[in-house]
């Protein structure tokens, strides 16, 4: 990990005895924000599925697009109409997360952030489950940012005002694994217990997660700003 001059965060640098920068009202609702009228799918569409394996969790109508990546991961459903009623800023979209985080989309406008020879911008803050090494090898959930809208995002997201974060480039982003709420199976069909666990690819155990999140993990990271 390396680390280059920090990134002025209000469009000039801070100094002694300069303002904070002013708390905004986000002038534009990101690309992976869920809607209010946006309903997730309901849980009595899950049944029990075979395969050479065994049972799996699956839907009663299943479609080839419910499925992801190389462990066939069995993906959350909503219903999409984005702008529809209000923005849930704290909240993102199954689907859209994880077109953005697949396809490195921008999290803001949904546009492809094309690499740099730095790499892709992300936003990263400490989490409980990373590594003494944060922010190399950090395991995020939030697709990068294009540079017309990290320091839009850094201004005006309301998580980030309360958090000590970094802004990165990130020269090797590789898809990590999922969150999402692991089913056990039962006599009496699937029952869920807790309802976001961080899952790696490969993990026997994904063929019961309903998914909802893509995580990447951060590598070759160099830090360009901060809090």
């Amino acid at each position: 990990m390396t680390t280059t001059r920090p990134l002025p965060l209000c469009g000039m640098e801070r100094g002694p005895g300069m303002p904070e920068c002013p708390v905004r009202k986000p002038s534009t609702v990101p690309y992976v924000a869920t809607w209010s009228e946006e309903l997730a799918g309901s849980e009595a569409m899950l049944d029990v599925k075979w395969d050479s394996v065994g049972p799996k969790l699956g839907y009663k109508d299943e479609r080839a697009s419910d499925r992801v990546g190389r462990d066939d991961v069995l993906w959350a459903r909503m219903t999409y109409q984005p702008g529809a009623g209000r923005p849930r800023f704290d909240s993102m979209h199954p689907g859209r997360q994880y077109v953005a985080m697949r396809w490195m989309k921008c999290q803001i406008c949904g546009d492809t952030v094309p690499r740099s020879k730095d790499g892709w911008l992300f936003v990263d803050w400490r989490k409980e489950y990373d590594p003494p090494t944060w922010p190399e090898g950090s395991v995020t959930a939030m697709p990068p940012l294009c540079a017309a809208h990290a320091r839009l995002s850094i201004v005006e997201c309301p998580h980030l005002r309360n958090t000590d974060f970094l802004l990165l480039h990130v020269r090797s982003p590789r898809i990590w694994g999922y969150s999402g709420a692991p089913y056990t199976l039962t006599g009496d069909g699937w029952t869920v217990g807790e309802r976001d666990a961080l899952r790696p690819v490969d993990d026997p155990s994904l063929r019961a997660v309903l998914a909802s999140r893509l995580y990447r993990e951060l590598r070759n990271v160099t830090v360009v700003g901060s809090a």
